[in-house]
């Protein structure tokens, strides 16, 4: 008789690895955001408008398959955030049509400046306010990379006020949602925000002209940023939550700008000045430096509740 041989141990990964890649996978992703709309060439609103459209699809599709639906109480709940969502995407991404990805990602980096203030008052959120000495240096940076963007570059104007609109419009969603929300489980929540966002959006859409005007390249990177953003990002997001703390999650996406900056660099040759890339080292260590001083517990040594980072 043929002596069986053993089976060797199957290693599996850890929970707080896979939560670990998925951080990694959504920094990823959300870094790409302002690249993609640029390569698509098409009217930023109505990247946004189709991309809530296709993106509230799924997660619709989604609900229906687990037995669940959206109620009435749902809507009013998640109305005030799906607006706030619905116009931040549209600005972001008209914005970053006209602007380079450097200036668009790192205006869009500063909303945990007003977010982290803005949970200490309405949430009694632990807020450290020596890390107020990191903002001013972050902005600073924020200054010098603004002011010596290239002179035939594609940063304008124009470009920079929609990201302004768009960080603060993004600070609206996240407070609202920390309000809002309450018992809502995230699919549910998602399904509930994105069609409200899309009818947000809406009229800037038919105000823009032809609503099916999109171009073969156009629609498909609609797609692409939907799945990628609108579904597997947000997705990877809340599955990183469940084993990875939402503070290093943050923290972890400081990396996006200079992620974002290299991505344009590869896929649409944009060039930056060596002062723009010490603006941006300045950036980053001050966003770096303020999460981290913020992070660090109060004195009574209970971990405090956090909103999420930023993405798209």
């Amino acid at each position: 008789m043929t002596a069986m041989t053993p089976s060797l141990p199957v290693r599996t990964l850890s929970a707080r690895t896979l939560g670990a890649l998925a951080v990694l996978g959504v920094v990823l992703a959300f870094s790409l955001s302002s690249t993609l709309v640029k390569r698509a060439e098409a009217p930023g609103v109505l990247l946004a408008f189709w991309r809530m459209v296709t993106v509230s699809i799924v997660w619709h599709v989604y609900l229906r398959m687990t037995g669940r639906r959206v109620t009435l109480r749902d809507v009013r709940q998640a109305l005030v955030p799906g607006v706030f969502l619905g116009l931040n995407l549209a600005i972001f991404f008209a914005g970053a049509t006209h602007n380079s990805v450097a200036n668009a990602a790192l205006i869009g980096s500063l909303s945990p400046f007003l977010i982290v203030p803005a949970g200490a008052l309405l949430f009694h959120e632990h807020f450290n306010p020596r890390a107020l000495a990191f903002a001013l240096v972050a902005f600073g940076g924020l200054v010098t990379v603004l002011l010596n963007a290239p002179p035939d570059g594609d940063a304008t104007v124009r470009g920079n006020i929609f990201g302004l609109a768009a960080m603060l419009l993004w600070t609206g969603y996240v407070v609202s949602t920390r309000y809002f929300r309450r018992d809502m489980e995230v699919a549910t929540f998602m399904a509930t925000v994105t069609p409200i966002g899309a009818v947000a959006v809406l009229p800037l859409a038919l105000a823009d002209g032809d609503v099916l005007g999109l171009s073969s390249r156009g629609w498909s990177y609609m797609l692409i940023l939907s799945l990628l953003t609108g579904v597997c990002a947000h997705g990877m997001l809340v599955y990183a939550q469940r084993t990875i703390q939402i503070g290093t999650i943050g923290v972890a996406q400081v990396a996006q700008p200079a992620l974002a900056v290299t991505w344009s660099f590869l896929l649409l040759g944009e060039h930056v000045r060596d002062p723009q890339v010490v603006g941006i080292a300045v950036v980053m260590s001050g966003l770096l430096g303020f999460l981290v001083l913020n992070e660090r517990r109060g004195s009574s040594g209970e971990p405090r509740a956090r909103p999420r980072g930023r993405g798209r």
